[in-house]
């Protein structure tokens, strides 16, 4: 906290400014909105999970092959108000921060895990993204509103699994919501068969998940496990989102995008270059397309370089970033998007929310009066709204710095009492002066000096991007299966340094 200079003591006027909200106001402010407390919105999240900032719910349309999804996300916004010091604050954190066994939240926690919380069987005020798709999946139209919805349940994804599985236990729990969970099951299958959302490429396939002690330390690393489930939850977000873009865009709202560009030509080319060491090819000419992309991952299923070139390919690509304008997101394949779907944890959410509000309450005004400030269509103008883009994206990197600092430190930890011990890994860089191995097991990456190889004197040939034996003509290979000691640690520079067996 203290090197990324992270606050988590909220000043006393903050906390005192949410504690004076009164019950009144928040009643009051639900009879003016669409109320949809009956409808069987339900929240899909981790076991663990701090705070509930979406509910989904869906049918099918009867007679038709239409569905209707709903996502319902808390008004934040409307317990934040502009310029106030809870929002300056807000703005100064930019993103929740989710450390292990601990979260420092952007928002005091009477809001982010109370007020805001989509609780089970309480009435909450949110922002709802009603949309109709296609019976395969498609986005055909999309509206937003006011509500006050009431969860009807909290779900892990585990126990949406288990529910499709048919569970009896599970089964009786959510007997009143059966029909729903059933349509998530049938609206499932709908979008994991759609092409356009099948464009996603979700790198998660080595994301690792920390087995705790009770002293905070960890005892094991385990491969997270995702399922079905994420996927649903993760794709009716993504839809929202989108929708909620094409919403700014339409109205021309300022408001922030999240923005993710495409390779550039000097990127491609080192790709391109690395993926001829593996006989493979990148199709699409100087600007490859999403779906070129697409058609090569589908090629490295079960392949022992996988993660190499996903590894490549995240480096030349830009870490995505928010701005007022809008640029299209490369890694979703989607022209329009922004983040909608988290304003509990994430400021640009708040920002869209705002800009979708201010929108929906003075549209009246501005189709109707000739007065030019009754005409404003947002909130922002353009340069207030740039300075909060360059913070918000400063906070997200800051945050994510912050986290994997932590990380290296706990895992540097418990790979302490792991050396001396032998592990399989795969070669993924290769240099002058050796290669590295990803450990799987341990989830992390060591280094094999060319120093300690001894049976022979090695050079680095930088066109085949391998490591030559100069007289038993030994090579290594990116994506060779080696065997390795772990013979210490550099804590400094955070390097594992390795034996090859």
């Amino acid at each position: 906290m203290k090197k990324y200079q992270i606050r988590a003591v909220w000043k006393k006027k903050i906390v005192n400014s949410i504690r004076v909200i009164k019950p009144q106001k928040i009643n009051k402010e639900k009879s003016f909105r669409k109320d949809l407390r009956s409808l069987p919105f339900v929240t899909i999240d981790e076991k663990d999970a701090y705070d509930f900032d979406d509910a989904v719910y869906c049918y099918k349309i009867p007679n038709t092959s239409l569905w209707k999804l709903f996502v319902a996300i808390s008004d934040v916004s409307f317990f934040v108000e502009k310029g106030s010091d809870l929002d300056k604050e807000a703005l100064y954190r930019g993103t929740s921060i989710y450390f292990p066994l601990n979260v420092l939240p952007m928002l005091p926690e009477q809001l982010s895990n109370n007020l805001c919380s989509l609780l089970p069987n309480k009435d909450r005020l949110s922002i709802v993204c009603e949309m109709t798709l296609s019976h395969k999946g498609n986005l055909l139209n999309y509206m937003h509103y006011e509500a006050v919805i009431k969860s009807h349940a909290r779900l892990t994804y585990e126990e949406v699994i288990k529910i499709w599985k048919n569970d009896v236990n599970l089964s009786k729990k959510f007997f009143k919501i059966k029909k729903t969970l059933k349509n998530f099951r049938f609206l499932s299958s709908i979008l994991h068969k759609n092409k356009n959302l099948k464009k996603i490429i979700f790198f998660h396939n080595s994301e690792p998940n920390f087995i705790f002690h009770h002293s905070g330390k960890i005892k094991n690393i385990i491969l997270k496990n995702r399922n079905r489930a994420h996927t649903f939850v993760e794709l009716c977000m993504i839809l929202a989102n989108k929708s909620s873009a094409l919403f700014l865009k339409k109205n021309n709202i300022i408001s922030l995008f999240r923005n993710h560009k495409c390779p550039t030509s000097i990127q491609i080319r080192n790709f391109r270059n690395l993926l001829s060491k593996f006989n493979l090819t990148l199709k699409g000419g100087k600007q490859p397309l999403f779906e070129d992309y697409l058609k090569l991952f589908e090629k490295l299923k079960n392949k022992p370089y996988k993660e190499i070139i996903e590894l490549e390919l995240l480096k030349s690509t830009k870490k995505a970033f928010y701005s007022e304008k809008n640029f299209g997101h490369f890694g979703l394949s989607e022209k329009f998007y922004t983040h909608f779907t988290s304003p509990i944890r994430r400021y640009p959410d708040l920002m869209v929310h705002r800009g979708i509000k201010y929108f929906l309450k003075n549209k009246n005004n501005i189709k109707n009066t000739n007065n030019i400030n009754a005409k404003r269509k947002s909130l922002y103008n353009v340069e207030s709204m740039k300075k909060i883009a360059r913070i918000c994206s400063k906070s997200e990197k800051k945050a994510d710095k912050a986290y994997k600092f932590f990380i290296d430190i706990l895992k540097f930890d418990f790979i302490k009492r792991k050396i001396g011990k032998e592990f399989h890994g795969v070669i993924i860089h290769i240099t002058e002066f050796g290669f590295f191995v990803k450990i799987r097991d341990l989830f992390t990456n060591g280094l094999v000096h060319v120093s300690t190889l001894k049976d022979d004197y090695y050079y680095y040939n930088r066109k085949n991007m391998t490591l030559n034996g100069k007289r038993f003509k030994k090579k290594f290979f990116l994506g060779d299966s080696v065997k390795v000691k772990i013979k210490s640690m550099r804590y400094k520079n955070k390097i594992l340094d390795l034996f090859l067996i």
